[in-house]
């Protein structure tokens, strides 16, 4: 990689880093749910996709079936998530949202939309796809 590359390539990092720190000031709503980070992280993933496994979560986020659990049971006891045994397989158990993590959830679509109104406000439609793109690319390459 040539040196003026290497250099668009921090260049860029940096600039996502400052968006994220500018975006934050959008889940302060979120503060009154008192979660860690990695429990935000996790309640995230249900965004993706409804139901979970100990083992999905823990490859999705690259950390053991242990810390999983221990995150889990957390989340469990303030009602966040729900567990429900896999009929298929007693060993395991499915993980859904519970009333708190839909009251989550509901809050993050409420920023989520606030964040899409104002980019749509500063971003043209080509920009928007070629952003989309990038990411697309860089998120496919570092999975």
């Amino acid at each position: 990689m040539n040196e003026t590359r290497k250099q668009q390539v921090i260049e860029m990092y940096r600039q996502i880093d400052e968006l994220d720190l500018l975006f934050t000031k959008y889940f302060t709503d979120l503060n009154e749910f008192q979660l860690s980070y990695q429990q935000e992280q996790m309640l995230l993933l249900f965004k993706r996709q409804e139901t979970w496994t100990t083992t999905e979560i823990a490859t999705k986020m690259n950390i053991s079936k242990s810390a999983v659990s221990q995150v889990l049971k957390v989340l469990e006891q303030r009602e966040f998530v729900q567990k429900e045994k896999n009929p298929d397989n007693l060993r395991e158990s499915f993980i859904r949202l519970g009333p708190l993590g839909h009251a989550y959830s509901k809050q993050i679509d409420a920023i989520e939309e606030r964040l899409a109104e104002e980019m749509f406000s500063v971003l043209e439609d080509e920009e928007m796809k070629m952003i989309n793109r990038s990411l697309a690319l860089m998120i496919q390459r570092f999975k």
